[in-house]
């Protein structure tokens, strides 16, 4: 009788605990953290690798395989580019030339998988976005040009608590200008 109360017991904490794992789950309205594409030097992509498990806690909130970065207020800008440098700058960045004589900004949501690849989320555009007859076309190889320059980005993966763990919540700003005003 005992054995099977045990083995009844184990079996429901089991099932509770897996219900609550997976209804732990990052809000849809998540705030997202500012990080341009940037690369370190050498010497601070080794530093930030160093820190990485020492900072997780003030930088980083995880969920499963996933982590958000924290979101700072204001006076504590020391602390959010620690934190930046740390997780969300890239290791290698390739730049890539925008041929289209084309003033444009345009905000992106992306997220950086556990093997270190970056992906746009979505995005919206805060000046320049295309309009008329070729707007539709134009926005099209926009987000194209967008997400081939983002994706070759290359991060170090995150690793905490040995897996590898995707970051979510980030955000940049990809800016064009061409040698005229609007």
């Amino acid at each position: 009788m005992r054995k099977s109360f045990f083995f009844v017991a184990l079996a429901a904490g089991l099932m509770a605990s897996t219900w609550t794992f997976a209804a732990a789950k990052f809000p849809e309205n998540l705030p997202t953290f500012s990080c341009e594409a940037k690369a370190l030097t050498k010497s601070g992509l080794k530093m930030a690798l160093a820190n990485r498990e020492r900072f997780a806690k003030a930088c980083l909130a995880c969920i499963g395989s996933e982590c958000a970065m924290r979101v700072w207020p204001a006076g504590f800008e020391d602390r959010e580019t620690l934190c930046r440098n740390t997780y969300c700058s890239p290791k290698k960045v390739q730049r890539m030339a925008f041929g289209e004589g084309y003033n444009m900004s345009y905000k992106y949501r992306y997220k950086i998988s556990a093997e270190g690849k970056a992906n746009i989320i979505d995005g919206e555009y805060l000046r320049g976005e295309p309009k008329g007859v070729t707007g539709k076309g134009t926005r099209e190889e926009h987000r194209n040009l967008i997400n081939r320059s983002v994706s070759k980005a290359q991060y170090e993966p995150i690793i905490i608590d040995g897996e590898a763990k995707a970051l979510i919540n980030l955000e940049s700003v990809f800016e064009t200008g061409a040698n005229y005003t609007e």
